[in-house]
């Protein structure tokens, strides 16, 4: 009797044991989820203010004086970003190795970059943004969001993280380019070769997620698309207004990064 009733108090311990023990690793796998969302909304941030510092910059070196305060004011909020990043990997122990301290090193040089052509400048800021994307989808690896347990979470952190910023980045080039070539006055042939190579990009992302972007922001983006193409095809790119171009980009482009925003909220929620 006394051996049943031991063999029933042991059983019963390692169930109680076993239930505790995936509480626990449940709670534990949300916390860090909810952590590691306030780090990608910091890198959508950093992201979107390093594509209009690109754009601002490619108009600027063309001649167009209007975007050096501009310029100056988006390079004290992407100094911000860097900051609040580096303090957010500090206090959750993120890895040295994936730290966004080299994309800041990479950042700083970019700055003192003096008398550079703005082709230079958009290779630099590119190279700097596809480095920015790499650390953006190391952190929420690291973070368990794209690889969680629950398949929403899974899913949409993807979307979040690789999809829809990837179609803001093309969208972004697309204004740097677009501002480059309306500020000098002259649409060369390879500018030409890279605007459209960019713009079919841009019609890939968008087939992807043109069920995910509300109503409004899709049409807007179909009609930048048309016209930009139409601009390029019949070579009058050159001939249009440069802080137009910018901010009709930037329009679709805040929105993409609001849809980002949005999803984030609603997935911490979820989380919970």
């Amino acid at each position: 009797m006394n051996a049943i009733f031991l063999l029933i108090i042991t059983s019963l311990t390692i169930i109680t044991l076993a239930l505790i023990r995936h509480f626990y690793s449940e709670s534990h796998a949300k916390k860090r989820t909810i952590e590691g969302l306030q780090g990608v909304h910091y890198f959508v941030e950093l992201i979107k203010l390093t594509q209009q510092h690109r754009g601002m910059h490619s108009g600027f070196l063309n001649g167009n004086l209007d975007f050096k305060d501009k310029l100056t004011q988006v390079e004290k909020d992407i100094q911000t970003q860097y900051e609040a990043l580096l303090s957010f990997e500090k206090k959750y122990g993120y890895p040295a190795q994936l730290s966004i301290q080299y994309a800041h090193k990479q950042w700083l040089k970019l700055l003192q970059k003096d008398n550079i052509q703005s082709s230079q400048s958009f290779q630099l800021h590119t190279s700097l943004i596809n480095r920015q994307l790499e650390a953006l989808w190391d952190l929420a690896d690291e973070f368990a969001l794209t690889t969680s347990r629950q398949k929403t979470v899974r899913q949409t952190s993807q979307q979040l993280v690789k999809t829809l910023p990837e179609l803001a980045e093309a969208l972004g080039q697309i204004r740097a380019l677009s501002v480059q070539v309306a500020s000098k006055q002259e649409l060369s042939s390879d500018k030409k070769l890279q605007l459209i190579f960019t713009l079919e990009k841009i019609t890939e992302h968008h087939a992807k997620l043109s069920q995910l972007l509300p109503t409004n922001s899709n049409h807007l983006l179909q009609q930048f698309v048309r016209e930009i193409t139409h601009s390029v095809e019949q070579n009058t790119l050159s001939q249009r207004d440069p802080d137009s171009l910018f901010q009709d980009a930037s329009q679709i482009i805040n929105q993409l990064f609001d849809v980002v925003n949005h999803r984030l909220i609603e997935l911490k929620q979820a989380v919970r």
